[in-house]
């Protein structure tokens, strides 16, 4: 007997805009799940793709061969003996993000407090996709996870994303990934952390089966590129599409040179559209005191992508890809009134020539 359904989901989750995805508020047949049921391997979501359906299978590979074997688990929000995470209390999410945790997720059998191992969750699809996006809930004590994208038949990644290891409390971490030439047929994840496994659990939800998802992306800096005057900056601000939240060890910033000696920094307005940073020492400096400029030099500014959305936990599109995830990196110069000709910071007989040159030429 076919396990096969045609109940298609169509939920649009709160974390996951624009695109259709697998909520796991219900079974494939539209029914509610109970707590800790199991869903039968083989039994197919049928998503709405591309004009027609797709057809996904969910299940883990606890061995390691390859192949299903161990079937997902659905777990309810709230507290019960057996859970897939402690947050803000056994499977509860911090109270900005319980409407889009839901009522259910799925977990592996091998539940929180379990040392079994969790094994790979796989997921196959019944034709290429050109991406995919979802939630790992509750990152935290060197928890990581891994996850790929695979094509038909080949037995390397075509895309991988990893997750950061913390400050994920009762929020979801959400992964984007993309092969838009050929496309995924199997999406992998895999837990990589150094976190006991009798501490870990995978919670799962918000599964958009066919589609990458956008991040935030940087509109425009204050500076941008290039200062001229005789006092540098004291602080660079970072102009985003959506308010986003971040933390100090987020950005770096050092001399775009061959030391690259790190700028001591503090940051203003997490959870806004406008981060500033403020430098507080000089390149290679203790900081801790007051603004001090940056001055004669080049700079690069790196934003990783543990910087997210502060609506939905979306990490930043720093490479502008228009797929979530990747470091965003920018350079900005300050040169001395006296600082003619490059290189930036270095002050020699070019920069006299070149004054000569257009003081003769009257600036033309």
């Amino acid at each position: 007997m076919s396990l096969k359904t045609s109940f298609a989901v169509v939920v649009v989750s709160a974390g996951i805009v624009n695109a259709q995805v697998i909520n796991f508020e219900t079974l494939p047949d539209g029914s509610t799940p109970t707590d800790n049921q199991q869903l039968p391997l083989g039994l197919v979501y049928t998503v709405p793709f591309d004009g027609g359906t797709l057809d996904v299978t969910i299940g883990f590979d606890v061995d390691l061969d390859g192949v299903v074997e161990s079937p997902a688990v659905f777990e309810a929000v709230g507290s019960d003996p057996i859970t897939g995470f402690q947050g803000f209390g056994a499977d509860q999410a911090s109270p900005f993000f319980a409407e889009q945790l839901g009522q259910w997720f799925i977990r592996s059998e091998s539940a929180l407090g379990s040392s079994d191992p969790i094994g790979i969750l796989i997921a196959e699809y019944s034709q290429p996709v050109p991406g995919a996006a979802g939630e790992i809930w509750d990152i935290d004590g060197n928890e990581q996870w891994e996850i790929r994208g695979y094509r038909a038949g080949e037995t390397q990644p075509t895309a991988t994303v990893i997750s950061p290891t913390t400050g994920l409390n009762g929020e979801p971490w959400i992964f984007s990934l993309a092969d838009q030439d050929v496309g995924f047929s199997r999406l992998e994840i895999e837990y990589v952390g150094t976190r006991a496994l009798i501490n870990v659990g995978l919670a799962f939800n918000n599964f958009s089966t066919s589609e990458s998802v956008p991040g935030p992306t940087i509109l425009t800096t204050q500076p941008f590129d290039e200062v001229r005057n005789t006092d540098g900056f004291e602080e660079v601000t970072i102009y985003w599409s959506v308010p986003v939240t971040l933390v100090e060890d987020d950005i770096t910033v050092v001399t775009n040179d061959g030391f690259a000696l790190d700028v001591p920094i503090d940051i203003t307005g997490s959870g806004t559209q406008v981060t500033t940073v403020i430098f507080r020492g000089p390149p290679g400096g203790g900081g801790g005191g007051a603004n001090d400029p940056l001055i004669n030099g080049s700079y690069l500014i790196t934003i990783d992508d543990r910087a997210r959305a502060t609506s939905d936990n979306v990490p930043i599109d720093g490479d502008n890809d228009g797929i979530a995830g990747g470091d965003a990196q920018f350079v900005v110069t300050h040169r001395c009134l006296a600082d003619l000709a490059d290189p930036a910071g270095v002050f020699d007989l070019s920069d006299i020539t070149a004054f000569i040159g257009s003081f003769v030429d009257e600036c033309e």
